[in-house]
């Protein structure tokens, strides 16, 4: 009876771990960008575009960065030319020896945030609580 019961346990176990996904830091995302915008690639920016609200991610972050050749994150997947990203503290945060992702303070454009009006301004940027984010290097 005991043996039946850790084989049940075990089996139960089994299937709960199954079920667990990898988290999608470093999968790719497509960024929205404004109706009539040519979309920019990898390798014609000059600054990290950090979207919030992306439901293509888990912690619903979509980055788009300037990448160096080679890099997996130096062309686009279709119009997927973002990758997912999440808050972090560490690079442990962000699996970087499997996604080669650091964890890196973003900085949001003080001359665009300034430009926007208070209402837009709270509704985009109220709820930012963090500042460091799964990037490339």
């Amino acid at each position: 009876m005991a043996h039946a019961r850790l084989a049940s346990a075990a089996a139960i176990l089994a299937l709960l771990g199954a079920g667990c996904q990898p988290p999608d830091v470093g999968q790719r995302c497509a960024i929205a960008w404004g109706t009539g915008t040519t979309a920019p690639t990898p390798d014609t920016i000059a600054g990290d575009y950090l979207e919030t609200g992306n439901v293509g991610c888990d912690n619903l972050v979509c980055i788009m960065s300037p990448s160096s050749p080679g890099s997996p994150y130096d062309s686009c997947a279709g119009t997927q030319c973002g990758y997912c990203s999440k808050p972090c503290v560490s690079n442990q945060d962000c699996y970087s020896s499997q996604t080669g992702l650091v964890c890196r303070q973003m900085v949001l454009d003080p001359a665009f945030i300034a430009s926007l009006d208070p209402a837009t301004r709270a509704q985009y940027l109220a709820d930012i609580q963090f500042s460091s984010y799964c990037a490339v290097p």
